[in-house]
């Protein structure tokens, strides 16, 4: 191992790696798509000549306000009551797609293209849309209902006993004197600017978006933008299909929940019940919107964006003359709130999968459960951050107790390592060897407390995704700072944050060159600051807590290993060294010896 390198610099960089890793394809994603257009087929929007006045019904419960239209008999508003979901003291409208009919939150076509063409005659309906009449109307249930010649549909949404939950039950009935098709699809989806969902540096905005498919064994296939690009269309998952005549990407297996979510909220759907035999599958698309006739490529049109749609594609259905399908699912919009997704659908859906939790959900999931019995508690989410930060680093303490021996021995053998430095400074092999030379001496192993230190990593990692997902940190104040999901209005975490890191990078045994130590020394502090100007607080707090809790138990394992040497009559340094060197063992200046 090079001794440049101390073991917390690689922790700290492997951290910032993470951290790369994590946004860098939110803030670019692929530039390949900046000026083609994706080679989506042409959907059918055939309406009615004439249409009819609009009409809108109002559900209500205690968590939301559900305004739908006769309009394509679909969601036109959905706002979030709770006083937690309000901005500037206006509730939250997850529904962002109103004044575009053909994509309308739960809005269903009973013609899809991938089975026939829109002009084949078997279709058990001429249009794409059209104007259904509003035959009931309370606050708890929304009954519409359409007839033609040769189809009466009806198509009722209700309220449940269960927060920011819809019911919807759709019924098919063949009124013609012949046999006729339907290929049910039912889509949740979503309207955003690019301005929305880029630029947004390191910070997991509100309003960045994906959409994703949960199968039913839990596997989740989660798309954002980036996997939209034009070339990406000839992947297998965008292969035609009886059911995807190759522009959406298709999910594998039986589907359990299709949505469009953003790292708070979701616009999910559920399917319940279908007519025997008939399963659906989750298809998913992200649509660039962005005016071609005025502007060369995307990036160009401020106005450019893109819709989200998530969809339950049904196989078709022929029904006989005076017979009916019956369908019916459960749609989910709302906070990811765990204990709520647990609920939804009566418990026995997997909504609770609509939380991406990363490679280390299993320690996540731990961590949430913790975090959550704290609160339970201590009702201040601000402090139970704290705890839990306490407890972690706690618990993982005893595998940081090798890697401070191990930087304190690094320490008393500065000066000979600096003497190697100056000795072997034109060669670096010679200068390799005789460091090992040095370690195997004095009995020094790099590796000993560097591999413990990086087996706590996981707990770290899945810890940051914890704190990154967590709604309930959603528009929760604490301390100056409005939001713990937000970052800091006054920046003055970041530079916390940043100090605290420049003391730990001061108590390490800086090797190396002079640029190189102060290249670290500075670099690591400059670059979490920066991390944290746009990351939330209620990670920075997470941060701080635990970057003071690193230098305490530092101290504490210094002072104890000073003291049981002093009680030894040995020699130990430990005062930190930093950039500008140190003392240590075989230096004719250091003080503080213990004297025999």
């Amino acid at each position: 191992m090079d001794s440049g390198k101390s073991i917390l610099r690689w922790l700290l960089i492997g951290l910032g790696v993470f951290l790369m890793m994590q946004y860098m394809p939110k803030l670019f994603g692929k530039s390949n798509g900046d000026v083609s257009l994706q080679p989506l087929k042409v959907e059918s929007t055939l309406l009615p000549a004439t249409r009819a006045p609009e009409r809108t019904c109002d559900l209500w419960s205690d968590s939301y306000r559900a305004e739908f239209t006769t309009q394509g008999a679909s969601l036109k508003h959905f706002d979030l009551l709770p006083a937690k979901y309000r901005r500037h003291g206006k509730p939250i409208d997850l529904s962002t797609i109103s004044d575009v009919e053909m994509r309308r939150q739960l809005r269903l076509n009973l013609r899809n293209e991938a089975v026939a063409a829109p002009s084949d005659a078997n279709w058990q309906i001429d249009f794409d849309s059209v104007d259904w009449t509003l035959v009931a109307a309370d606050s708890k249930h929304c009954v519409f209902e359409y007839t033609d010649p040769k189809v009466h549909l009806k198509k009722a949404f209700s309220t449940t006993a269960r927060p920011y939950e819809v019911q919807l039950d759709v019924e098919v009935t063949n009124v013609a004197n012949k046999k006729l098709r339907h290929a049910l699809t039912l889509d949740t989806s979503a309207w955003r600017r690019q301005s929305e969902v880029s630029g947004g540096m390191f910070s997991p905005r509100p309003s960045l978006s994906h959409v994703e498919c949960i199968a039913s064994d839990g596997k989740a296939e989660r798309l954002r933008p980036e996997d939209f690009e034009p070339g990406d269309f000839k992947d297998a998952g965008f292969a035609p299909t009886p059911l995807n005549q190759g522009d959406f990407h298709q999910a594998k297996g039986a589907v359990a929940v299709a949505a469009v979510s953003t790292p708070y909220f979701t616009q999910s759907l559920v399917p319940v019940a279908a007519p025997a035999g008939v399963t659906p599958v989750c298809q998913l698309l992200i649509e660039d919107r962005w005016d071609i006739a005025r502007f060369k490529s995307k990036s160009e049109d401020p106005n450019a964006g893109g819709i989200y749609r998530a969809r339950l594609a049904y196989p078709a259905v022929e029904l006989e003359p005076q017979k009916s399908a019956a369908y019916s699912a459960v749609s989910y919009n709302g906070p990811l709130e765990r204990k709520l997704l647990s609920a939804a659908g009566g418990g026995q859906t997997r909504l609770n999968d609509l939380i991406d939790l990363g490679f280390f959900s299993a320690i996540a999931k731990v961590l949430v459960g913790f975090l959550l019995a704290v609160h339970s508690v201590i009702p201040n989410w601000g402090i139970a951050i704290i705890v839990l930060t306490l407890t972690a680093r706690t618990l993982l303490f005893p595998l940081s107790i090798p890697s401070i021996r191990s930087m304190m021995k690094m320490r008393e053998l500065k000066p000979e390592i600096d003497a190697l430095n100056e000795k072997y400074k034109d060669d670096a092999q010679a200068k390799g060897l005789a460091q090992m030379e040095l370690w195997r001496k004095h009995k020094v192993n790099p590796l000993k407390g560097c591999l413990p230190q990086l087996a706590s990593m996981p707990v770290w990692f899945a810890l940051y995704t914890t704190l990154q997902t967590a709604v309930e940190l959603f528009n929760i104040p604490f301390l100056w700072f409005p939001d713990l999901s937000l970052p800091d209005p006054l920046f003055i975490l970041p530079f916390v944050i940043g100090a605290t890191s420049f003391m730990q990078q001061k108590m390490m045994p800086m090797q190396g060159d002079p640029a190189q130590q102060k290249m670290m020394l500075y670099m690591m502090p400059a670059m979490f600051t920066v991390f944290m100007l746009f990351l939330p607080a209620g990670l920075g707090v997470y941060m701080f807590t635990n970057g003071v809790l690193g230098i305490l138990q530092q101290q504490l394992v210094e002072r104890h290993a000073r003291r049981s040497s002093n009680n030894q009559g040995l020699n130990v340094t430990t005062k930190p060294t930093g950039a500008e060197g140190g003392t240590g063992r075989g230096s004719s200046s250091a003080k503080g010896k213990a004297r025999t």
